[in-house]
Order: C-alpha cells, then sequence, then structure tokens
C-alpha cells in the first residue's frame, strides 16, 4: 500500500513534464480558435442579422413592454463591436386605443443593448437602455395611482405582483424579463391628476439599476426643481409593488443647495397614501428654502438653519410626527404633533412641544407661513395664512422664552386657532423673581395684529428696565405691571410706537436711581432752569409707586403717577412721546407731613429723556398745590 501511494503521483508529475508542450499548444490552439470564432461573429454579424431585423425587434419588445404602439421615424443604427448594440431617434409611443391616439411617451434617442447568439437563432432579446431627451406623459387615476397600461407586460406584472417574505416581492417568472442597467439624460416628466392638478419636472438625469423587473432596484436621479439641482438617492427591494401603488418599502436620500434629507420606510403612492418611516431633514439656509419652495415668511431674514428628524406615519385621515426633534438656530425641541384631516372640515393640527430656549416672536411668526400653490391642505382658501387654513391646539413649554430682551423661565403656554380666532397664552412662568401670565388674541388673522394682555406680579422690575436698556430717572424695584394693548401690526413686528393701550404699574420698596431730593430741591430754590443730571448727587428712595398711562401713536399720556415715601410725595401727569424721546410732564413734590415748613414744590419736566430741564413753577407757603 506505501509503495503504491509514493509511485504513483511520481508517475502523474513525470507525465505532465513530457506532455507540457503538447498541453501549452493545445490552450493556445482552443483560444485561438474561441477568439477567431468571436472575431469571425462580430465581422459576419452585419451580413447574418439585418437592421431591419433588430429594429423590428425593439418595435415589438416596447408593444410587448408597454402594450402600445412604438412609431420610430429616425433611421436606425446598430453596431457589433465590442458590443452588439442598436439606436433609435425619434421614438414615439402612442396609446391606439385612445380617440384621437394618445402619445405616452417621446423620446428622442433611444439605444439597447441585445445577445448575438440569441439575435442569430432570431430570438433577440434587450437589456442595459440608454434613453436621451425622453418625455413621459402620465396620468394618475380617481383612486391617485398611476394609470399603467393593463395590455403590456409591464402592466401584466403590476397587476400581479405581490408581497414576498423579509421584504420582497414575487412575480411569475413569465413576466419577469430581464433589465441590467437604465441611463437617462436630459428628461421630462409629466404627470395630470384626474382631479385636475399637473405637475411637470424636466432636466431629469438618472441612472437605475434593475436586474430584472421582479429584482431590488436602485437609482440615483438628478432633477431641476424650482431652478435648483436636487439629488435623489433611491432604493427599494419592492421597486414593481411602489409603481403599482401597493405598500413598498422604500430609501430615499436628497440633496440640494437648501434642502437634505432621508427617509426610510414604507410607502403607498395611491390616493389612498401611506408612509411609515423615520425622516431627518437638514435645512442650512432657511431664507433661501422658502425662497426656492414658493412659501412665504414673515421675519425669517433673520433666520438661518434648521434640522428636524422624526418617525412620520402618514395616512389618509392625517400626519403624526412621533419623536420628533427639531432644531432652528439656537432653539431646539422635542414632542409629538398630528394633523388630523377630516372631510369637510379644517385640518386639525394638535400636539405638545418642550423647547430648551423658544423666542415667542419666531414662534408665533412660523404661524404666518403661506404655503406655495398645490401644498395647501383642503379643503382650505387660497392664498392666506397656515395658521387661517388649520385648526391649531398645540401645548408648549420651555425651559426659557424671550421676546426681544425680555426673558422668562419654566413657562407653560398653548396656542389656540379655530373659527377665525387666534389666541397665544402663556398660563405661567417665572420672570425675574417673579411670576408673568400673558394673553395675544386676534380675530383677523396671525399676522393682522390683536390684543395683548400681560400681567406681571412681584418681579424685579429694575432688573427688567436693565435689560431693555431703559436709563433716566425710572422708579424701580420690586412691584407688579398689567398692560392692556392693541396693535394692528403683527405682534413679532410690533414696535413700541405701533400700539395703544393702558399699563399701570405698582412697586414696592424701590427707588429713583440718580435723583437726590435735596439737591432736587435745592436747585429748584435757585433755579429756574436745571437738568435733572444736576440732581444725580442719590437716590430717591420710596416705599411705594403707582403710575397709570395710556398709550396711543407713539405716547403714553401720564394719567396718575404717585410715589411716595420718606422723601415726601412726588406725582406727576402729562406726556411722554417716547417715539421721540420727548417728554411734558407738570409735577408736585409734596415734603414728608413731618415737615410742615418745607412748601410743596411745583415744576415742569420737558425736553429730551433721560436727561430732561426741569423748570420749577413756584415755592408755596402751604403744603397744598
Amino acid at each position: 500500500m506505501t509503495d503504491f501511494r509514493i509511485r504513483h503521483p511520481r508517475r502523474l508529475l513525470n507525465w505532465l513534464r513530457r506532455s507540457r508542450r503538447k498541453l501549452m499548444s493545445a490552450a493556445v490552439i482552443i483560444v485561438g480558435v474561441l477568439a477567431f470564432g468571436f472575431v469571425l461573429a462580430r465581422v459576419a454579424a452585419p451580413f447574418v442579422i439585418s437592421t431591419g431585423l433588430v429594429r423590428n425587434g425593439i418595435e415589438r419588445a416596447i408593444s410587448q413592454w408597454t402594450g402600445h404602439r412604438a412609431v420610430i421615424d429616425g433611421a436606425p443604427q446598430v453596431v457589433f463591436w465590442p458590443n452588439p448594440r442598436i439606436t433609435l431617434d425619434d421614438v414615439t409611443i402612442e396609446d391606439p386605443t385612445a380617440d384621437p391616439p394618445r402619445r405616452v411617451a417621446h423620446i428622442g434617442s433611444m439605444s439597447a443593448s441585445f445577445n448575438l447568439v440569441k439575435a442569430l437563432g432570431g430570438n433577440l432579446k434587450f437589456n442595459n437602455f440608454r434613453f436621451v431627451r425622453p418625455h413621459l406623459y402620465l396620468r394618475r387615476d380617481e383612486k391617485g395611482a398611476l394609470a399603467w397600461s393593463g395590455r403590456g407586460l409591464f402592466g401584466t406584472a403590476l397587476s400581479i405582483v405581490r408581497p414576498g417574505p423579509n421584504g420582497t416581492q414575487l412575480l411569475d417568472e413569465r413576466v419577469n424579463p430581464s433589465i441590467g442597467a437604465a441611463t437617462v439624460e436630459d428628461g421630462t416628466l409629466d404627470i395630470d391628476d384626474a382631479s385636475g392638478g399637473h405637475v411637470t419636472l424636466d432636466g431629469i438625469s438618472a441612472d437605475i439599476d434593475w436586474p430584472r423587473l421582479g429584482d431590488p432596484a436602485k437609482a440615483y436621479v438628478l432633477a431641476r426643481i424650482g431652478n435648483q439641482d436636487v439629488k435623489f438617492d433611491l432604493a427599494s427591494s419592492q421597486p414593481l409593488m411602489l409603481l403599482a401603488g401597493q405598500n413598498a418599502n422604500l430609501a430615499l436620500k436628497l440633496q440640494s443647495q437648501t434642502l437634505s434629507g432621508r427617509f426610510e420606510g414604507i410607502v403607498n403612492l395611491a390616493q389612498e397614501a401611506y408612509l411609515s418611516g423615520a425622516i431627518e431633514m437638514n435645512m442650512p439656509d432657511i431664507p433661501a428654502l422658502l425662497a426656492w419652495s414658493g412659501a412665504h415668511l414673515p421675519a425669517a431674514a433673520h433666520l438661518k438653519a434648521a434640522s428636524l428628524s422624526c418617525t412620520v406615519l402618514a395616512g389618509n385621515n392625517g400626519v403624526r410626527l412621533n419623536n420628533l426633534s427639531f432644531t432652528v438656530d439656537q432653539t431646539s425641541a422635542t414632542g409629538a404633533v398630528e394633523l388630523a384631516v377630516n372631510t369637510g372640515k379644517a385640518p386639525k393640527l394638535t400636539g405638545t412641544l418642550a423647547f430648551n430656549q423658544m423666542d415667542i416672536r419666531s414662534a408665533l411668526s412660523a404661524l404666518s407661513i403661506s404655503l406655495p400653490n398645490g401644498a395647501r391642505p383642503h379643503p382650505a382658501p387660497e392664498g392666506g395664512s397656515l395658521i387661517e387654513q388649520v385648526d391649531i391646539d398645540v401645548r408648549l413649554s420651555a425651559q426659557s422664552a424671550t421676546f426681544g430682551a425680555l426673558q422668562a423661565r419654566h413657562i407653560g403656554a398653548s396656542i389656540l386657532s379655530g373659527g377665525g380666532k387666534t389666541s397665544f397664552d402663556i398660563g405661567d412662568s417665572e420672570f425675574e423673581g417673579g411670576q408673568l401670565i400673558a394673553h395675544f388674541g386676534t380675530t383677523h388673522g396671525i399676522a393682522g395684529g390683536g390684543d395683548l394682555d400681560v400681567a406681571i406680579r412681584d418681579a424685579d422690575l429694575g432688573a427688567a428696565a436693565e435689560k431693555l436698556a431703559l436709563t433716566g430717572p425710572l422708579p424701580l424695584g420690586t412691584g407688579s405691571l398689567d398692560i392692556d394693548l392693541s396693535t394692528d401690526k403683527p405682534l413679532w413686528a410690533t414696535s413700541a410706537t405701533d400700539v395703544s393701550g393702558s399699563a399701570k404699574l405698582y412697586v414696592t420698596t424701590g427707588a429713583i436711581p440718580r435723583l437726590d431730593p435735596a439737591t432736587f430741591r435745592s436747585l429748584a430754590a435757585t433755579k429756574p432752569f436745571f437738568r435733572i443730571s444736576d440732581a444725580s448727587g442719590g437716590d430717591f428712595d420710596f416705599e411705594t409707586a403707582e403710575i397709570k398711562a395710556e398709550f396711543s401713536k407713539g405716547s403714553a399720556e401720564i394719567r396718575n403717577a404717585r410715589i411716595g415715601g420718606r422723601h415726601g410725595i412726588l406725582t406727576l401727569t402729562g406726556m411722554v412721546p417716547y417715539g421721540t424721546s420727548g417728554m411734558a410732564l407738570a409735577g408736585t413734590w409734596k415734603p414728608p407731613v413731618t415737615e410742615t415748613t418745607q412748601p410743596a414744590l411745583q415744576f415742569f419736566a420737558g425736553g429730551s429723556w433721560p436727561d430732561p430741564v426741569i423748570s420749577p413753577v413756584s415755592l408755596l407757603k402751604s403744603d397744598t398745590p
């Protein structure tokens, strides 16, 4: 047994050494014969396969695929080297059953590869298509599905495709031909909706990888939308089901100058539309995005970038965004919102949002966004803002919220809109050590102005004045403020000169900074005019201050201002045209009751804030002005 194992391998190796030259010669002969046969087939093919045969074959293939008639006006060109391929110009595909015949597609130039060996046997099979300047005309029926032909191979495949295991699709082999790769250059897509809508996309370039009709597909698409190039990367293991208006998986990425995003989930493109999956979006330039989309958002010029992520569930009855997280500049929020659509009623937006920091002006201005044509919910009037077309009930919370230079903390708020009325309410918040509640309501649309009521209790009003950059001799301290104002401009665009209404201020234990009582009385006794800054050697501390004012057209009418404490009682009345930093006040300063020898002082304060000119009127012997 041992001799056999050693002896026979040696014999085989010796034979291979002796026969090496014979084997190499045989291999060269075989390769040469195959190469000669390949070249001969390519050289002889034009004499065996006529151009007319290939042309008729692709005409039949188009008709079999689409169920329509193919009309080729251009002369076909067939090449056999390095690979057999036919090119056709000016190809029109028509539906002959329509009266008159309806154009389904027109292709400036198309080419396809075919198998030479099968063509020699009279069996032409085409794949790896290239379409130049194709124009495809599609229609959506009453149910929202694309009205593909049901007579051709493609239409038959759409009608019988069914879900398979693990997110695949199943298709009978008799309608599962090879496609390979397809390239589109400068294409146009027209979609007519049975409801009367129309969508046109042009400048489309695409590379499609779809081995067979029943296989997964990938597509890389570049389209010109609104004077901007948009790139789409699409992938689906159920592409035929997607085109048939069934639920199918889809992974989508899009990229443009103003918007990028991705979606992965289940999609249905029919009228009973369905969408379920994860979405991420990034908007690096919000004003540019709004301009590109055709939407309009007042006060958007100061916005920069935004991002969003959520899981979406959309159906015929509305859209729900769960696990919502978005950021606009330095503002971020989480929560969930839902848009419910009910036949015959306005859509309703509900939900809760929790902000880390909220800009109240931006939040309200976002409600005034006007959607572009074709993107409005139904039923909804053309024009107008979103809030005029959608009923809203959204609850808000924020760790901090700003309105201009003012800031509140730990706020709970709500936005309600419906029946032509809109309200924004802050039910509770911390403001400068105290509490703030507010209500803004309008019946003229969110962008048409409204009424603002603010109540502040036990807050450090001096800190608020510092943030508002208010300087000068103001009664500052811990107190309360009630404001009742109205404006005919949007709240986010309203300035102090645009409001009218009233305010009431009550301060306890405070001071008027840079107003020394003794110096003021001394100057009043000796000078007919002096600036209030001349009496800035100390502060006028007080025990109570109460001011009531009316506002209109950039001016405040001081109806009653009474400031009292150990330095006596100061009362003021008059006008403060704050729009021009002016003032015209008449004042009386009564000494404390313990100083009966000092007379009351009457004076007039006029000029520009914060350093008006004081003009004493008289020094009275009596304590009665």
